[in-house]
């Protein structure tokens, strides 16, 4: 997953993570599910275009629906930060105060460091332009590899102009353990998708799926004996007089 953030994003962002702009694989890698967007197109109907044919459907415009991404939250709730700051871009709300550091939970319950205009009662909410908001969305289905660069990418979906419009709750208990998540729902304008041939990514080629091992240079069972017992356990001490392995001999 990659982001083109516009300034204003990434301006917002640094208010709420210290160094996002910088670190944002934390948004890339904490990610662990995506839905894929649903392709549609809209059809009309065109009736006597051929006589007995009745009516004859159409496609004139693509559909593109929403579509979701999900994140593991660390400690820092990182992930949850960066999209609070992305949405308060969308609805104008203006950037959270500078982020505190170190603070107990009673600090953080009495502080005052909260900007005015995010909590006056009189507030306006002033909706952002969507060239302020809307960021580019770059989603690649990969197949896991020993290291980064040897991950085998298939297709990658861009999404155009994209922007969060819903963030679900996030709930929070004393349960079983497990990982706190976050998820939040995108609208776009539209997408394209590139696609990308595995057998021509790193370390992975035909030639070697296709390598096959040669059966003649597999030893049998009887010549991996007689080589163990012909060099006394890979040392080459001695040889082994006789050919056939259950008869006497004698090692000289």
């Amino acid at each position: 997953m990659q982001f083109g953030f516009t300034s204003q994003v990434s301006s917002s962002l640094d208010d709420y993570v210290t160094g996002a702009n910088s670190n944002d694989y934390i948004f890339r890698y904490f990610c662990d599910e995506v839905q894929l967007p649903n392709i549609g197109t809209m059809t009309g109907q065109l009736t006597g275009r051929y006589t007995g044919m009745g009516t004859v459907a159409y496609a004139h415009t693509p559909v593109y629906t929403e579509f979701q991404m999900g994140w593991m939250c660390d400690a820092n709730m990182t992930p949850l930060k960066f999209l609070t700051a992305w949405h308060n871009v969308v609805i104008g709300q203006g950037s959270a105060a500078a982020p505190l550091g170190g603070k107990n939970l009673e600090s953080m319950f009495s502080t005052t460091s909260t900007r005015s205009e995010n909590t006056a009662n009189n507030r306006a909410i002033n909706i952002a332009y969507p060239d302020e908001y809307c960021c580019e969305v770059k989603i690649t289905k990969v197949e896991m590899g020993q290291t980064e660069e040897s991950r085998r990418p298939s297709i990658t979906y861009v999404m155009e102009r994209a922007f969060p419009i819903s963030i679900d709750a996030v709930p929070l208990s004393y349960g079983n353990s497990q990982l706190t998540r976050v998820t939040a729902t995108f609208q776009y304008s539209r997408h394209h998708s590139y696609a990308n041939k595995l057998s021509d990514s790193t370390h992975f080629n035909e030639a070697n799926v296709k390598k096959k091992v040669d059966v003649s240079s597999i030893p049998t069972e009887q010549t991996r004996s007689e080589l163990y017992i012909r060099t006394n356990n890979g040392v080459g001490a001695g040889t082994l007089s006789g050919t056939t392995l259950g008869q006497s001999g004698t090692i000289a």
